[in-house]
């Protein structure tokens, strides 16, 4: 095995890795805020919280959920939830740690181009 091709394999393989990881930090923690959410009272004068919300974050995470299996896929719904919590709460994209939930994604789709076979004509 040429010695190039090895190193572009294991540098894949330690990115898609660290995509996994961060895909699983970020689904974990969003879990524990949304439990510990639930799990108190709602303050008497906040607003309700528009379930495009819900169903943009949904997708976010399920889409880093569905890359382990399936990355080009995965990553594409990630991204367009994410592009979504984007739209309909721009708010969240001025928190810098809301970035963090399209890195895995974007790794995601990196790993997916690096693995795909170059078709020469």
């Amino acid at each position: 095995m040429d010695k190039q091709k090895f190193s572009k394999k294991h540098t894949t393989k330690i990115l898609r890795w660290t995509a996994r990881i961060l895909s699983l930090l970020m689904i974990l923690l969003t879990m524990i805020f949304a439990i510990g959410e639930a799990l108190t009272e709602p303050h008497s004068n906040a607003e309700p919280t528009p379930v495009l919300n819900y169903l943009w974050g949904f997708l976010m995470l399920g889409g880093l959920a569905l890359a382990w299996k399936w990355e080009l896929t995965g990553a594409l719904i990630s991204l367009i939830g994410f592009i979504g919590v984007g739209i309909v709460n721009p708010g969240a994209l001025m928190k810098p740690g809301m970035y963090f939930f399209a890195i895995p994604a974007i790794l995601f789709l990196y790993c997916w181009r690096k693995n795909k076979p170059d078709i020469s004509i």
